[in-house]
């Protein structure tokens, strides 16, 4: 991490495969583009990978906001369904995506608990990054 909040990800692919190698700090991933698209569908697609970083990102903080409280949450799930609307561009890759995010929890949470972690699961830092605008600096090098 270069900042307090900051952090560094690296992302190469060679010629002849859309296969990218992806380090996190010490974590190597693996993204790619399904094989109708080119792809040897060798791991998620960068879009999926949003999708997954919305989904953890949501377990994460009920998990951490239900034991600060000290509530009964025995588990929490979360799906992501990922949509794309190709016929309003033509173009999916242009498209604006829209998340469709469906959390389960279970334990015996009475219903101010359930109806207070549904508020906090549209409050991870990924649902509120994607619901407004980012800021990206684009430099290209040789």
């Amino acid at each position: 991490m270069s900042a307090a909040g900051s952090s560094t990800v690296v992302a190469r692919t060679e010629p002849g495969s859309f296969t990218t190698d992806v380090r996190v700090r010490s974590h190597a991933l693996v993204m790619d583009e399904p094989e109708a698209l080119g792809g040897s569908d060798g791991g998620p697609t960068p879009g999926e990978m949003v999708a997954a970083a919305l989904a953890a990102c949501t377990t994460i903080t009920l998990r951490m906001y239900a034991d600060r409280k000290g509530w009964p949450l025995e588990a929490v799930e979360a799906h992501v369904d990922r949509q794309i609307d190709v016929g309003a561009t033509g173009a999916g890759s242009h498209a604006t995506p829209h998340y469709l995010l469906s959390v389960t929890v279970s334990g015996p949470l009475d219903e101010a608990q359930v109806a207070r972690l549904r508020q906090v699961a549209e409050r991870c830092p990924v649902h509120r990054q994607l619901e407004g605008s980012t800021a990206i600096t684009t430099e290209l090098t040789t």
